[in-house]
């Protein structure tokens, strides 16, 4: 394997699932690394700062010296251990800290004391998502998407793994499910590492002929920003639209966000914050009556466990809500399937 590893080497070893390790520390690693990734630091968060604060106070020499007397002894020798048991398991792990410099060829080196030899990437993390933000402005517009359209509820996101055909569940990088109702379980990931790991998702569907299944999406899903060139290739493509009765579509929902929720006891609250936080599109009266659903389905469930009279509730907030805003944005065009 290369010493370093330029960007001409990207796209080959992260189509190849190869072992990343960043040794930046935790506070980097949370806003932005290489999707799979694994962060095992070279110098802790309050390491990195008083590092940094001698830096700029004293230059670069002291600095070092003072992370060397920082990652000694005892400390430097777990953290060497967790790296050489990181790269026994991956032998062809490749490391990288934030612009390939003093921290990944110190790591570099002391594994090299040991006989253990592994690439770092040049230009390290900043050079790498260089490279995710190019692929995101340039490969889309080559891959073919049909856009999978339909009311809420009618099983768009099940749709796309059930057909058989390559897809790409923004969802599911994003962490969420698209609505106000849509949040899940799984905190939304940094605004970075979410564009960085559908860059690596188009790398990954760049060799397929014929379209690509992505769900009908607005710009903003949760707290997160599609790319430009997504949300217009989302505009732009054919649509294959789900046509699904309301009883099932009321199913549908009464199953993925009501059954299941593992604690659906804590669940009642966020319907109503979710509901309080469209009021004043819903309308007051209407409000007042899903609320009051609500709070009827979870006195239900206390006393019965029951889960069924949800359904009520549910089936006016698609009425009420969101088939008209899905018939304000949404223009019908032929199946492409």
């Amino acid at each position: 394997m290369l010493n370093k590893i330029s960007a001409d080497h990207f796209e080959s070893l992260l189509l190849e699932a190869t072992q990343w390790i960043d040794v930046r520390a935790p506070i980097e690693f949370v806003t932005g690394a290489v999707p799979g990734a694994i962060n095992l630091p070279l110098l802790s968060n309050d390491e990195r700062h008083v590092v940094g604060l001698t830096y700029k106070e004293q230059g670069q020499q002291s600095a070092v010296e003072l992370g060397h007397s920082l990652v000694s002894g005892v400390v430097r020798e777990e953290r060497l251990h967790q790296w050489l048991k990181a790269i026994r398991a991956n032998p062809q792990s490749i490391i990288y800290c934030f612009r390939g410099g003093l921290r990944s060829q110190i790591v570099q080196k002391w594994l090299a004391e040991q006989s253990v030899h592994v690439s770092l990437v040049e230009g390290g993390y900043k050079n790498l998502r260089r490279f995710f933000l190019e692929v995101l402005a340039t490969r889309v517009e080559a891959l073919e998407f049909c856009v999978v359209s339909g009311p809420t509820g009618s099983g768009k996101t099940a749709f796309l793994h059930s057909s058989g055909k390559p897809f790409l569940d923004l969802e599911a990088i994003a962490c969420h499910r698209g609505s106000v109702f849509g949040k899940t379980s799984t905190p939304q990931p940094h605004p970075a590492n979410f564009e960085n790991a559908l860059a690596l998702q188009v790398l990954q569907l760049s060799s397929v002929k014929g379209p690509i299944l992505i769900e009908s999406e607005s710009r903003l899903i949760g707290h997160r920003y599609l790319p430009d060139a997504i949300y217009n290739k989302i505009l732009t493509s054919p649509k294959h639209t789900l046509e699904v009765s309301i009883d099932e579509r009321v199913q549908n929902i009464l199953q993925d966000y009501v059954l299941a929720v593992n604690n659906i006891a804590e669940q009642f609250e966020e319907f109503r914050k979710c509901v309080k936080s469209i009021g004043r599109k819903l309308g007051s009266e209407r409000s007042s009556e899903i609320l009051k659903d609500i709070h009827f389905s979870e006195e239900e469930y206390l006393a019965h466990r029951g889960l069924e009279s949800n359904t009520v509730w549910i089936r006016k907030l698609l009425l009420w809500y969101y088939d008209p805003l899905y018939k304000k944005v949404f223009t019908p065009s032929p199946d492409t399937l």
